[in-house]
């Protein structure tokens, strides 16, 4: 078979698979960090007075100082095969920290006011009590800045100390937004904006949502061991909304901040998330209406696009209850409420950020369907564990 989208294959340990990555993307990890940044996307956040080599170096030293320290202590797996990646790829090691310190970064309060507009991500849950043919079927697409798209990876991975899985993630990353373990766990992952309402619902310091991720598909073999290991991790940085769905059916959303949590369940047989929290604990850390994006002609509040496309979707899963297939959770993957795409449609195309690719897993099937392009306009193509 033809793979359409990147595709690679990691075996050992830690150290022998982020070398395995490194080695086999190397010059896609280069060219990858040439465009990024001295990508528009890239100058629009940073200054520019600052010559890129300095804004480079700044960015490597806050991303040591913030999260080296608990990336050895807490995951020292993920830990040493980012060092590895970095070594086998000959990327020097404050671009490295620097990389990976990126998805803390943009959430931080107190720029978010230059970020530009970044959508970051939907998740959509079938059980069979609402699809045909008894399936269970998660959806998630990956709305990200658009400069990163072509630089995707579906990647294999068999530790000698963990679980095989298949995730999807970007070239020179150690952990992942989306996977699928071969216990049947699968697991994504939509941004949190969270707001300093409350002590510590945002912090640079701590381990970012992609390596949890990564850790949980290696270590957690159902939704309660995932939501166990969630709930009990002290040490998290930016606020994710973690998706789980199991082989048995378990399933739910953990919206969290650096400090907090709360359980979403889904409620006959659907679900969807996107970016917003929903749950009557954590409602309060959501960005307050003032806080808005700028750029270009551009004003909005970061909240209105998930907002709008979360009651896109589960008035899409709710018309559909009963009916849902994969191809109708693609079309809800894809869809643009009947006018022209934008920032605020489930398949979102956005003049700086957009879909980057869509996934679609059937836990009961081992099945990983993959686009690393919009829904609407890509062929999905199958991976199975």
């Amino acid at each position: 078979m033809v793979n359409m989208v990147d595709y690679i294959k990691l075996k050992g340990t830690a150290i022998e698979r982020g070398t395995q990555q490194g080695e086999q993307l190397k010059d896609k990890i280069h060219n990858m960090f040439d465009i990024v940044f001295h990508s528009k996307m890239f100058s629009e956040v940073t200054s520019k007075l600052i010559p890129l080599s300095i804004i480079k170096l700044g960015l490597g030293i806050m991303g040591k100082k913030n999260i080296k320290k608990s990336l050895q202590q807490l995951v020292p797996n993920q830990y040493d095969k980012m060092i590895s990646i970095g070594k086998a790829a000959f990327i020097k090691r404050y671009i490295l920290h620097g990389a990976h310190f990126i998805e803390v970064m943009s959430g931080d309060p107190k720029s978010l006011y230059k970020n530009p507009p970044v959508q970051a991500c939907s998740m959509i849950f079938a059980l069979p009590e609402a699809t045909l043919g008894n399936l269970m079927i998660f959806g998630r697409n990956y709305d990200f800045p658009n400069v990163l798209q072509p630089f995707q990876v579906v990647r294999e991975e068999i530790p000698d100390d963990g679980y095989k899985s298949l995730n999807f993630t970007q070239y020179p990353l150690t952990g992942c937004h989306m996977g699928l373990n071969e216990k049947g766990l699968a697991i994504g992952y939509n941004y949190g904006r969270s707001w300093k309402q409350k002590p510590l619902d945002f912090r640079l310091k701590g381990v970012p949502g992609t390596f949890l991720v990564q850790e949980m598909l290696e270590t957690c073999a159902t939704t309660q061991e995932a939501v166990k290991f969630i709930t009990n991790f002290t040490s998290r940085s930016n606020g994710c909304h973690y998706g789980f769905m199991d082989s048995s059916g378990d399933t739910c959303v953990i919206e969290t901040t650096s400090t907090r949590h709360a359980i979403r369940r889904p409620s006959d047989g659907i679900l969807a998330h996107t970016n917003h929290y929903q749950t009557k604990e954590l409602k309060d850390a959501n960005l307050p209406d003032y806080v808005r994006f700028k750029m270009d002609d551009m004003d909005i509040n970061p909240i209105e696009s998930p907002i709008r496309r979360y009651q896109r979707e589960i008035k899409l899963l709710k018309k559909l209850k009963g009916k849902i297939n994969i191809d109708i959770v693609k079309n809800i993957l894809s869809d643009h409420d009947n006018r022209d795409p934008d920032d605020f449609t489930v398949c979102t195309h956005g003049p700086e950020a957009g879909t980057l690719g869509s996934i679609i897993v059937i836990p009961t099937k081992k099945e990983f369907w993959v686009t690393d392009n919009h829904p609407c306009s890509s062929k999905y193509e199958k991976f199975t564990i």
